[in-house]
């Protein structure tokens, strides 16, 4: 009698639940939670962990329904339960898939929606155990460039730094279609192509302050090269500014300065030359000190070297020579006791 009541019936949410509490009651709890389930009750999630039903949810969109009565406990549920809940059931279930000709197609927002869903399944689960799915990497690559809304992607650029399992060619193509400039340059320098990180870094970014990081930890003449060039010839007086005070030791002021264009006017730039003077300056009293330190240290672990080979040494009958191997004593019974030996 219930199962011929109609959906638009005003009792038909009440009888059917009447009728899953029936099945529950006599045991037949696989009926009971797929009328739940299809009720949108959260009386499904107490089922599937009270009596192991996780079998159960494969097929009939069961895991969209799930996250549509409570996203946080079905991805808690599946995040969880990998060992009976596979990942690969639950990404194939809400990965787009094409419908039979005599269905309908599925409508464009259920698509975005389980879409979503898939983006917070898996990052979920990347959080809980890197290495739950990471057949889904390449995926989830996708899904941080299109849905991570947290300043400068970090949930991307996290991902990109911890995770080796993803295709980098594809990353790159992804990051490069949605104009993704610093997981560009990520990328690039991952892949060895520093050159074009830097230009990304200030064509695109126009950071000079991380391109001069960048070339910090690169340490590259041919990147400071570039550098120098690529901030030279845009002729941006706050450019040549950022490297005068920012570059440190790390290239000699001279060929900084050798740069910059005749008649090219700087704003500050008489401070700026005192710092890089004054920082190389330094840099070269630190070097001296080094060495300093160095030779003292080298004379006198020669001084320790040259005293223990020339203090004595006890042998007895069985000692030979470390260089001939012949034995240091010939005539045993000429001595009657050990011998020291010097410089030997």
């Amino acid at each position: 009698v219930i199962k011929d009541i109609k959906k638009d019936d005003p009792h038909y949410y009440y009888m059917f639940k009447c009728l899953a509490l029936l099945y529950e009651y006599n045991g037949d709890y696989i009926n009971s939670l797929l009328l739940y389930i299809k009720l949108n009750n959260d009386r499904a999630f107490d089922l599937i962990g009270r009596y192991n039903l996780f079998h159960e949810l494969k097929g009939d969109d069961k895991v969209y329904r799930l996250l549509q009565k409570n996203e946080t406990k079905a991805i808690e549920l599946f995040v969880h339960n990998t060992d009976k809940i596979p990942v690969s059931l639950v990404v194939e279930e809400l990965k787009k898939r094409p419908k039979p000709p005599d269905e309908p197609p599925e409508p464009p927002r259920v698509t975005e929606r389980k879409r979503r869903y898939l983006y917070r399944y898996l990052d979920e689960l990347f959080l809980s155990d890197p290495d739950a799915g990471d057949d889904y990497h390449g995926d989830l690559v996708a899904l941080y460039a299109e849905y991570d809304v947290t300043p400068d992607k970090t949930k991307l650029m996290r991902f990109l730094r911890e995770s080796t399992k993803y295709p980098i060619d594809r990353a790159y193509e992804i990051c490069e279609a949605r104009r993704l400039y610093e997981a560009q340059v990520y990328l690039l320098t991952k892949m060895g192509q520093s050159v074009k990180a830097l230009s990304l870094l200030i064509d695109k970014l126009g950071d000079i302050t991380a391109a001069i990081e960048f070339c910090k930890e690169e340490d590259d003449k041919e990147l400071w090269d570039n550098l120098l060039r690529k901030a030279t010839e845009s002729r941006k007086p706050s450019y040549i500014t950022g490297l005068l005070q920012n570059i440190g030791t790390h290239i000699n002021p001279k060929d900084l300065i050798a740069w910059i264009p005749e008649g090219h006017r700087i704003e500050g730039l008489r401070d700026s030359l005192v710092k890089i003077l004054h920082d190389y300056k330094l840099q070269v009293n630190l070097n001296e000190g080094y060495k300093r330190v160095f030779v003292n240290d080298t004379v006198a672990l020669g001084k320790s070297m040259r005293a223990q080979a020339r203090r004595g040494t006890r042998i007895d009958e069985g000692s030979t020579c470390q260089l001939c191997t012949n034995p240091l004593i010939q005539d045993h019974e000429a001595f009657l006791s050990d011998v020291t030996v010097f410089f030997c």
